[in-house]
C-alpha cells in the first residue's frame, strides 16, 4: 500500500464533513495561538457530538459560544508555577490561549446545545432540528 492509499479514507471523510464542521482557521489564528485542542466530531440520528481534549485547562478558563452558526471553543491553559531549582531539561507541554472554530450545519438547534466538562474532556451535544432527523416511512401491502 502506498501512503495515499492508506490516507484516502481520511481525506474523503474530511470532504464529507466540509463545509460543515470544517475548522475555520486564519493566518492570524496560527500567529496568535500556541496550540489547539484535538477534537472529534461524530453524528447520531438526533445530534452531533463534539469532544475536545483539554488536559490541564480549568473549567473557568474555557468558553464556548455560537454566533452566525459558527461554534467557537476558546480558553487558556495556564502554565504551572515553575521553581528555578527544578532545572528543566526539556519542556514539551504547550501553554497559552487557544481557539477552535467550526461551521455548524444549518439544521442544528443552537439554543439546545449542552456542554459537559469532565476529566479534561469537553463534550458538546448539538441537537438536530426535527426536519433534519431521519424519518421512517411505513410500507403497506396492497392486496
Amino acid at each position: 500500500m502506498t501512503y495515499l492509499t492508506l490516507h484516502r479514507p481520511a481525506r474523503n471523510l474530511f470532504r464529507f464533513y466540509s463545509p460543515f464542521f470544517a475548522p475555520q482557521h486564519t493566518k492570524t489564528d496560527a500567529d496568535r495561538y500556541n496550540w489547539a485542542p484535538s477534537v472529534d466530531v461524530s453524528e447520531t440520528a438526533d445530534n452531533f457530538e463534539v469532544r475536545a481534549e483539554l488536559p490541564g485547562v480549568a473549567k473557568d478558563d474555557l468558553h464556548v459560544s455560537v454566533k452566525d452558526n459558527l461554534l467557537t471553543l476558546s480558553g487558556e491553559k495556564r502554565q504551572e508555577n515553575v521553581d528555578d531549582t527544578q532545572n528543566y531539561r526539556r519542556v514539551e507541554r504547550r501553554y497559552g490561549n487557544f481557539q477552535r472554530k467550526f461551521a455548524l450545519p444549518p439544521e442544528v438547534k443552537t439554543d439546545g446545545i449542552k456542554a459537559e466538562f469532565s476529566d479534561g474532556v469537553l463534550t458538546l451535544s448539538i441537537p438536530k432540528s426535527e426536519a433534519a432527523k431521519p424519518t421512517e416511512i411505513p410500507i403497506t401491502t396492497v392486496s
